[in-house]
């Protein structure tokens, strides 16, 4: 083979072979186009708390008004006077830290003192004419607090007039005319009248209540002992006996009739010798001795005396409770204690006698209280009681039908001294006993 042939052949090692075949180091590829990679766009993140974020929501977004949310609870007023009959035991602050209870207003017919009541009560309002306060608030619940009597059936009137309710001192009224027309009023109206005789809704009096045929056996006799300090005789009746006339009642239900024997100086007392509380507007009051005798409609008997030369002998104020097997004895303060006769042989003429506290288990009774702390508290037991009334549509414990019978015994006593005949019930003349008017 010749050398032609052999290049021929070997075409390879020629100068354009061995470039193609990449043999020559200074040969140059071909380039290579690659498709251009997009990045990920990353999205900036943005907090809801950022301050920038917050206004411009609030740019574009107005803040909604708050929703006015209607008070619901009792809207509650309290009227009184300084200087006439003041606030009575404390009804100025009768409502303070009472769930479900604002006191939205407080009248003070003295113009003087109104700023110093609505400052010790917080009341959002304050002024000196009740009338215009029950005008101007829309209250439904109201308190009559004077002590004195002389502005009382106006007062109740004009709350019951605006529709409210009523608590308020005792006696409820002046006559029996007065409480019957503003008892009509209340029952027209569908209102609860409820008046501050505390120990009727005492926890521990109600169990006796409850429990005293166990204790003592049935009830024969009650004997009423008023205070009989220097307000012996009417006034003591008219201030003090109101109270102890209404658990009278509620042990020994309606009276039948009364027999009194009242007298002034040692004399029988006649209507002409009444006379005006020399302290408080109470109205008319007769005699500085009382004994009365009282015959009920279930055959219980009771006897009441306000007579200062008995105050060191029947001790503190309160009743006797006289049953077939057993006595007991109520003392009426604030709170009210009960102590029951455990021995004794009343058949021995060297009978002794032991008197004990009653309930007797340690931490159930009343601790020992300041008056005025404990004067508050049985305020307390009144008003709830007169709440639920109002929600249960019940009448209170201590309603107003019941502080017109007392009333009503205590001018029974009257009637009967100064006619000199039994006095029946319900009375007949619902006037004032000692007045000729309508006072």
């Amino acid at each position: 083979m010749g050398d032609e042939d052999l290049r021929k052949k070997h075409a390879l090692f020629g100068s354009g072979g061995m470039a193609a075949a990449g043999m020559i180091p200074t040969a140059k590829k071909k380039p290579v186009v690659e498709e251009p990679v997009e990045e990920p766009i990353v999205k900036e993140e943005i907090s809801p708390e950022d301050p920038e974020v917050i206004d411009a929501a609030a740019e574009e977004k107005p803040e909604p008004e708050p929703e006015i949310i209607e008070y619901r609870g009792h809207k509650a007023v309290v009227m009184g006077h300084s200087g006439a009959g003041n606030f009575g035991h404390n009804l100025d602050i009768l409502f303070h830290r009472l769930d479900g209870v604002r006191l939205d207003a407080i009248a003070n017919g003295n113009p003087g003192a109104v700023d110093e009541s609505q400052t010790k009560t917080g009341a959002k309002n304050a002024y000196a004419d009740y009338r215009e306060m029950l005008d101007s608030e829309s209250a439904n619940i109201v308190a009559i607090a004077p002590r004195w009597t002389d502005q009382r059936y106006d007062m109740v009137k004009a709350a019951l007039e605006h529709n409210a309710h009523v608590i308020c001192e005792r006696p409820i009224a002046r006559t029996l005319k007065e409480a019957d027309e503003l008892l009509e009023i209340s029952k027209k109206n569908d209102l609860k009248i409820a008046v501050l005789h505390q120990m009727r809704c005492d926890p521990h009096l109600s169990r006796f209540h409850a429990e005293r045929e166990e204790l003592i056996g049935d009830l024969l006799q009650m004997n009423v002992f008023g205070m009989m300090d220097e307000r012996a005789g009417g006034e003591d009746s008219l201030v003090l006996g109101t109270h102890l006339f209404d658990i009278v009642r509620w042990f020994g239900g309606d009276v039948s009739y009364c027999t009194a024997q009242v007298t002034k100086d040692g004399m029988p007392a006649l209507a002409e010798d009444s006379h005006e509380s020399e302290k408080e507007n109470l109205g008319r009051v007769l005699g500085d001795s009382i004994h009365a005798e009282f015959v009920m409609e279930s055959g219980v008997y009771v006897t009441y005396v306000s007579d200062q030369r008995f105050h060191d002998s029947c001790g503190p104020w309160g009743i006797e409770f006289v049953g077939a097997k057993g006595r007991a004895r109520l003392f009426a303060g604030m709170p009210p204690t009960m102590s029951l006769l455990v021995e004794g042989d009343p058949a021995s003429p060297t009978n002794w006698e032991k008197w004990v506290q009653w309930p007797d288990v340690p931490g159930e009774y009343h601790e020992p209280v300041d008056h005025t702390e404990g004067l508050d508290a049985a305020n307390r037991h009144v008003v709830n009681d007169w709440l639920e009334a109002i929600d249960e549509d019940r009448e209170p414990k201590a309603s107003g039908e019941s502080a017109l019978k007392s009333l009503e015994m205590i001018h029974g006593i009257w009637q009967a001294a100064v006619t000199m005949k039994r006095a029946y019930f319900p009375l007949v003349n619902r006037l004032h006993p000692l007045a000729e008017d309508d006072e």
